[in-house]
């Protein structure tokens, strides 16, 4: 459980950061650097994601997010499941649109201009002024409150702009046939205690992927949860190309 211990840690730094990092993710400020020709932070990092996602799928979820690291702080206080549905579709209609009013931006703008990291963030910082804090407390609360009604990470599942970017990566990453950060399984081993799924913060149906040889689905984020609480050693993170 090591693994878990060092992973929480690194999410609750990021957690405790995001007031110095969340407009790096903005959704806003992509939009509005779009218009103005510039390729704003958020561009940047969402970029990053897309390609990092190419090999290590949506590991970016469940070791360094900042909105998960409140979610995973949450879920020690509120285990309840969430439930997997339509509401994975939720994500993507509201990606869509936000999208194509990013490229919309660039065009009108005549392509980009610039590249500016710092677009807009005050000399580095997310929250420096009354306005931005208060951007801040309304995108915590929008992490942190729906999940208490309907369980762990559900808003990862339904509203995240990000992990879009990261499933696109995920999947370039396997039509390529690249070695991927995923969990393998053998499950010749598989008793059906049903602890992996217990344990894992996407409130997965571990016991019945995992009857492929691997967790290839895309609300999967390489945490080793699973793995680790194992006792059968039926699953193990490892870099491979998918079976």
């Amino acid at each position: 459980m090591k693994r878990q211990r060092i992973r929480t840690g690194i999410l609750l730094a990021s957690f405790a950061l995001f007031p110095v990092t969340i407009f790096y993710f903005s959704p806003y400020l992509i939009v509005w650097g779009a218009f103005q020709g510039v390729i704003a932070g958020s561009a940047v990092a969402f970029t990053l994601q897309l390609v990092s996602a190419i090999f290590l799928r949506r590991a970016f979820c469940g070791w360094v997010c900042p909105a998960g690291g409140l979610q995973e702080l949450e879920s020690q206080a509120v285990g309840k499941p969430s439930k997997l549905g339509k509401g994975l579709l939720v994500k993507w209609a509201i990606w869509t649109p936000w999208v194509v009013s990013i490229v919309t931006g660039f065009v009108v703008a005549g392509g980009v201009a610039t590249i500016d990291p710092l677009f807009h963030i005050d000399h580095g910082f997310s929250v420096t002024s009354l306005g931005a804090l208060a951007i801040y407390l309304i995108i915590v609360a929008l992490f942190f409150i729906p999940n208490l009604f309907l369980g762990r990470r559900a808003m990862c599942h339904c509203i995240c702009w990000m992990a879009p970017f990261m499933i696109i990566g995920e999947k370039l990453g396997a039509a390529a046939h690249v070695p991927q950060l995923h969990v393998a399984a053998d499950p010749a081993k598989c008793v059906s205690c049903g602890s992996c799924e217990k344990a894992c913060p996407m409130s997965l149906p571990v016991s019945t992927l995992l009857e492929s040889g691997a967790i290839t689905h895309s609300e999967c984020m390489q945490c080793g949860a699973c793995c680790d609480t194992c006792r059968k050693g039926v699953l193990t993170l490892e870099i491979g190309k998918l079976p």
